[in-house]
């Protein structure tokens, strides 16, 4: 019997090496395969992450040239601003020289004769008004308004006041 006992050891250490050898390769593939699934968990969460670094940095520089884009836009504008400024002051300019070539007397005076017919007075229609008196024209009924007032002028008070000072 101890033929077969040893047999029997002999073929249980047989199996027994199979067996661990099946698990241990079962154990091997499962761990490549573990392996497998976190590179392939790795490769993905690395090829997202440059992805979005990506995206970020499109999103930067987008971002960069809109603005860009608006300062140009603003500096623009404000040289058609300026050029409209120039443009208005040389307008004002010219309109502030017609005005003081028409404001002149000699160009009033041509106006008047010309456009106007307007001439000088002669000897007879000129009338010579006293400085101290006021009169005032008749209404349509013919009766005056008011008489012709003789004005005295006063000094002024102080000026009085230093004439009796001064002037004994």
């Amino acid at each position: 019997m101890s033929a077969m006992v040893e047999m029997y050891d002999h073929e249980y250490e047989q199996f027994n090496s199979t067996q661990n050898a099946k698990i241990i390769s079962i154990r091997k593939k499962r761990l490549e395969k573990e392996n497998a699934k976190k590179k392939a968990k790795h490769n993905f969460l690395t090829m997202l992450s440059t992805v979005a670094i990506v995206v970020f940095i499109a999103m930067l520089m987008s971002t960069y040239i809109y603005k860009s884009s608006l300062v140009n836009e603003a500096k623009y504008d404000i040289f058609n601003l300026k050029s409209e400024i120039k443009s208005l002051n040389a307008q004002i300019e010219e309109l502030n020289a017609d005005i003081e070539n028409q404001t002149e007397l000699k160009n009033i005076e041509k106006i008047a004769m010309e456009e106007l017919n307007m001439v000088y007075p002669s000897a007879e229609q000129m009338v010579y008004i006293d400085g101290g008196q006021y009169f005032a024209l008749k209404d349509e009924s013919g009766e005056i308004l008011v008489e012709p007032v003789n004005v005295t002028e006063q000094k002024p008070f102080f000026e009085e006041i230093l004439g009796m000072l001064f002037n004994p």
